[in-house]
């Protein structure tokens, strides 16, 4: 699935099976403002409805950070929670939470 932003200079297009399930990127227009007055601006707004996120960002590539930012912590925090010896099934699935962490964070830094 593709969000397409219409920019007034340029057409950006969102990849939404790059962004982790759960998280919404919406393209929104608010007016700011400025020392000149109200000026339409472009923004981009994130949710994730079981976290009660609702933030408003520049641009998609600031969202997806921060989401990649958020799924790190929940990572470390479940590595962190780990203690003593479990079961093999938690293990491995903490160890490909960490992996996928990884490469979400190669994707975002390019």
């Amino acid at each position: 699935m593709h969000l397409t932003i219409l920019n007034q200079r340029k057409i950006k297009s969102i990849d939404m099976n790059t962004i982790p399930r759960g998280y919404t990127i919406t393209p929104k227009v608010k007016y700011l403002r400025t020392k000149d007055g109200k000026k339409r601006t472009n923004l981009v707004e994130l949710t994730n409805k079981r976290r009660g996120i609702k933030k408003l960002f520049g641009n998609e590539e600031y969202a997806i950070k921060y989401i990649a930012t958020l799924e790190a912590q929940k990572v470390e925090a479940k590595a962190l929670n780990v203690s003593g010896y479990q079961h093999v099934k938690g293990v491995v699935s903490a160890h490909k939470d960490a992996i996928a962490s990884v490469e979400l964070s190669e994707i975002v830094n390019g």
